[in-house]
């Protein structure tokens, strides 16, 4: 490369070599001249412009040859292309082809997942440039993931548009006529109990197209995927897994919503009761259809039987006897629904017909009077301290007195009579009520055991029970109340 450069410098400068010790043609041999020699002082001008031009071609023959180097290093390297999308530019590549493959594959990937021919929605470009310093090519690999990070792709489906909305795309038209027949069909099995309504008819109160148009990929779905989202409203899904000691009312606070959300967003939970590990929607429905629904429902209703009583004064008040079993009768109703979304909103009676008329229950019961047995002064029923007196009580009214006593502390008859009750009766627990004659009665409540039985006759003082803490009470004690003509009186106003 340096010979030519010198060549190329020599010719440059037009000049000949003239054979050794021969002038060049057509000139004549110089005279001698009276120019000192090189030895002596004059020669140095002579020396010196010789060197200035020699430094002058070594100079020219280092620049050519360095603008050769960098000619041939740049011949040598490959073509360099800007990637861009939609002008912008996101790497650079050596090899087009490269690009052409990344798209392509990302297409039919895409295409795969939706179903349908998927296009890029951006203009993906190679534009061919100068090297410059700094400039390297990108990695394939990397360049891959921009462009798959980057690249939108549209295809043409079937869009389900509710009142003009374009809410999601499916791959076809079956499949879209299909999410919304599904869509009904959820919606029926939601609503109606097996055997018991005849649907007549679903509709769906908004306005439905499905047409067909070119929209982009993000939009379409699979039928139970549209499906979902036209019954959720969105297609977030949010939830969360229950935790040891979480609450209904914990979880609606951490997640901004009210309790009554969280049941709404979660149609299944039965009460408070929550498990651990559960999952929990956190998406309250805004549905974007309204499922409007007609339905006949049947049922059968239960008629209660009456009960006739008569009286028979041989027998004792506690006394009874069932001359015919009451049953309850059926009738057969028939009525028409209507809801929205499953809430119903409308209800009409068509029809009422009776299946079996109810029996009515005859008894006859005793009204004999309980003889004169009391004294009228009544002994104090058991040892102990009033905890509670007769009269108003927490927002009720007390009808007794409550006496504090250890469990089993005996408790005695207030005066002589007959035992007209001995057993349990709700609130009271165990329960024992004296006739005493003259329409008086004392009721002694909450025994832990009974000491008599019904239809005995009784002395006062005698034990007819123990202390205990049955039915509806807050600890050991006896409630006693007396009754006069079948009104609780204060007991303590005839302990004088």
């Amino acid at each position: 490369m340096l010979s030519a450069a010198i060549q190329m410098d020599e010719t440059c400068m037009n000049t000949e070599k003239p054979q050794l010790g021969q002038p060049p043609a057509g000139r004549r041999r110089p005279r001698k001249s009276s120019v000192p020699d090189a030895s002596g002082a004059g020669s140095k001008k002579v020396w010196t412009h010789k060197l200035n031009r020699k430094v002058m071609y070594i100079t020219v023959v280092v620049a050519v040859a360095a603008t050769l180097a960098v000619a041939i290093a740049n011949a040598n390297r490959p073509s360099l292309y800007a990637v861009t999308i939609d002008g912008e530019i996101i790497g650079y590549t050596d090899d087009k082809a490269v690009i052409t493959e990344i798209v392509w594959r990302l297409s039919e990937e895409e295409s795969f997942r939706v179903g349908a021919e998927a296009v890029p929605s951006v203009e993906v470009d190679c534009q061919k440039i100068k090297w410059e310093k700094g400039l390297e090519v990108t990695d394939p690999d990397e360049l891959g993931e921009i462009l798959k990070g980057r690249i939108q792709f549209v295809a043409s489906g079937y869009v389900i548009c509710v009142n003009g909305k374009d809410v999601v795309a499916l791959c076809s038209e079956e499949a879209a006529r299909g999410a919304l027949d599904e869509l009904r069909q959820n919606y029926i099995e939601s609503i109606v109990k097996a055997g018991h309504a005849t649907v007549e008819e679903v509709l769906i109160k908004e306005k439905i197209d499905i047409v067909e148009q070119e929209v982009p990929t993000d939009l379409f779905r699979g039928k139970q995927e549209a499906v979902e989202i036209l019954t959720r409203g969105t297609d977030k899904m949010l939830s969360y897994v229950v935790q040891r000691g979480d609450s209904l009312w914990a979880i609606a606070q951490a997640n901004n919503m009210t309790v009554e959300e969280l049941r709404k967003a979660n149609p299944d939970l039965e009460g408070d009761l929550i498990r651990e590990g559960e999952n929990l929607n956190l998406i309250v429905p805004d549905p974007y259809v309204t499922l409007y629904s007609r339905e006949i429902v049947t049922y059968t209703v239960s008629i209660p039987y009456s009960t006739q009583v008569t009286y028979d004064d041989s027998m004792w008040p506690w006394q009874e006897e069932v001359l015919q079993a009451g049953k309850s009768g059926e009738k057969e109703v028939i009525e028409e629904i209507t809801r929205e979304n499953g809430e119903e909103v409308a209800r009409t009676k068509i029809s009422e017909k009776i299946l079996s008329y109810p029996v009515t229950k005859k008894i006859v019961r005793g009204n004999k009077q309980v003889p004169e047995m009391g004294s009228g002064e009544l002994a104090w029923p058991v040892q102990g301290t009033i905890t509670s007196k007769f009269g108003p009580r927490w927002g009720t009214y007390h009808r007794g007195v409550d006496i504090g006593a250890p469990t089993g502390t005996p408790v005695l008859a207030a005066d002589s009579g007959m035992v007209v009750f001995a057993g349990w009766n709700g609130g009271y627990g165990n329960l024992v009520k004296i006739a005493h004659g003259s329409n008086m009665q004392t009721w002694y409540a909450h025994l832990s055991d009974f000491a008599v039985s019904t239809g005995q006759e009784v002395k006062k003082g005698d034990v007819i029970g123990y202390v205990g803490n049955t039915g509806i009470s807050t600890g050991p004690h006896l409630h006693f109340e007396v009754h006069i003509d079948g009104v609780a009186n204060d007991p303590l106003s005839f302990y004088k």
